[in-house]
């Protein structure tokens, strides 16, 4: 969990606005690109579907979700659909996940997201075990407070082939307790609105005295994070892009800490004002360049490259994460998406 400016790079499938047989073909483009890793999130579009789909026209890239949510899902149901794609990638799934969001997870999926630490501590020993009883058939247990998994007493059909006994989880973690929980038991941590400086100075070190604690070597744990990205050769209206999506994740209760790090604490209000009297659209001309500066990579070819060097420089695996909140439309997301892959991709 070193510094490192020749870390992994991946990005995100621009998933909520494409049309799905959109999205293997995008896929296929990052994998040409030399991209390290392909991403998914969930909103409506189931993402280990869509991975299914990317397994079939990609070769390379890991695919992975960021993030599948355990509301409205078992640990058994999370463990078989990854193991899915990691059978049809040949071994290229990674499970990225975290309970959900509140005011989303628990609203739609009328779950309990309170109390997420101790409920993914299980929930990951869950999925695990039910690997192990799937990949060696031989009779399992768990027993928890919130999760519990039990070998039927009679199972005719036996287990399955996997493709791997263990498919790496990356927890989506931006507190103290989850960030050291994810250092001593995940394969990986990802983060969302951080500036390189804050990962660097606040949010690495949980994750590496988690794994201590753990007697793990910190480098066994992949450390990424989603960082908002559009370029393009027009640079005004890369900006616009990235003015709306900085501006409505920097809104968000959750992300007031990082932007309060920066010192942007007024620039947010205005975002949060904005947002609450005019809707999203007043964010392309309120979201202020500091907070774009500090949040995004954004711009031209040039200036995303230097600002995606910063980030390698702090985080070992970087994802560019594409414009796509409302309202950005399919064909704005589509390119920025295509800017991404041509402009930053290594084959570039």
């Amino acid at each position: 969990m070193s510094e490192t400016t020749a870390g992994k790079l991946g990005i995100t499938l621009p998933t909520i606005n494409q049309a799905y047989g959109r999205l293997p073909e995008l896929a296929a483009l990052a994998d040409e690109a030399g991209f390290d890793s392909v991403w998914d999130y969930e909103v409506y579009r189931n993402p280990f579907t869509v991975h299914a789909l990317c397994a079939q026209t990609t070769q390379n890239v890991l695919l992975a979700t960021g993030l599948a949510t355990s509301a409205g899902r078992s640990p058994f149901e999370m463990a078989n659909a990854a193991a899915d794609v990691d059978e049809l990638s040949g071994g290229r799934a990674v499970i990225g996940m975290s309970t959900g969001v509140a005011g989303f997870a628990d609203h739609l999926h009328g779950a309990d997201v309170s109390r997420p630490l101790p409920k993914l501590r299980e929930y990951i020993q869950c999925m695990r075990v039910a690997w192990d009883y799937q990949s060696t058939g031989q009779a399992q247990q768990f027993e928890g407070e919130f999760y519990s998994f039990q070998s039927p007493p009679f199972n005719p059909w036996g287990g399955r082939d996997l493709e791997r006994p263990r498919i790496p989880i990356y927890l989506g973690a931006l507190k103290p307790g989850m960030l050291r929980f994810a250092g001593g038991a995940a394969d990986g941590v990802l983060a969302y609105l951080m500036s390189a400086r804050y990962i660097k100075e606040q949010w690495l070190h949980h994750v590496v005295e988690g794994a201590e604690i753990a007697g793990r070597n910190p480098s066994e744990v992949d450390s990424a994070a989603l960082v908002l990205c559009s370029v393009g050769e027009d640079r005004e209206a890369a900006m616009r892009l990235a003015r709306i999506n900085v501006g409505l994740y920097a809104a968000y209760p959750t992300s007031e800490p990082m932007v309060d790090y920066e010192g942007l604490t007024e620039d947010r209000a205005a975002v949060v004002n904005a947002l609450m009297s005019e809707g999203p659209a007043a964010l392309a001309h309120t979201t202020s360049d500091a907070l774009v500066k500090a949040f995004a990579i954004a711009g031209t070819p040039d200036e995303a490259r230097e600002q995606l060097t910063v980030f390698q420089g702090a985080v070992s695996h970087v994802v560019l994460h594409m414009p796509y909140m409302p309202p950005i439309n399919r064909e704005e997301s589509e390119r920025a998406y295509l800017n991404a892959v041509k402009f930053l991709g290594r084959s570039s």
